[in-house]
């Protein structure tokens, strides 16, 4: 056999041995960062579980307040029935943001397509009249949502 041929398979042998050696290592990394992924996943399930207990909390807090509300008459009844239909939605918004289903503002406006009959630009318009209503509806997320449902029941109030 010539020298460039052994020369050749040794090359190859070594360039197997290299490949080999970075395969195990890619795999090695690769298993870490699963499972630091699925570790991550799991806490981010936690963490979405408490978020919701906590969001469910104040709802009810907002449903018994809206109750009282809704006993008394008001002025303005396509507020109060926007109003309503804010916090009926909150236990579908508060779940789908809080399990990161869809932002705030989706699951609200897939709750109002398809369980209500106000139109969602005509929920807009009434309940995004005042600035403050409408900087806590671009938050897009639990906490300002829930913001916004107390500024309404407290406009009715």
């Amino acid at each position: 056999m010539s020298m460039a041929v052994v020369g050749g398979i040794v090359f190859s042998v070594f360039l197997m041995i290299l490949l080999f050696v970075r395969g195990e290592n890619i795999k090695r990394d690769l298993k870490r960062a699963n499972a630091k992924l699925e570790s991550t996943s799991r806490q981010k399930t936690h963490l979405g579980g408490i978020v919701m207990e906590l969001a469910k909390e104040e709802q009810l807090m907002l449903k018994e307040r809206m109750a009282k509300v809704q006993k008394d008459s008001s002025p303005n009844e396509r507020f109060v029935v926007c109003t309503s239909l804010l916090i009926d939605a909150s236990d579908s918004v508060i779940s789908d943001a809080a399990l990161d289903n869809r932002t705030v503002r989706k699951a609200f406006e897939y709750y109002i397509s398809n369980f209500s009959d106000v139109p969602y630009t005509e929920f807009k318009a009434v309940i995004l009249q005042d600035q403050k209503r409408k900087q806590l509806w671009a938050g897009d997320n639990i906490h300002a949502y829930l913001e916004l449902c107390k500024s309404c029941i407290a406009s009715i109030e």
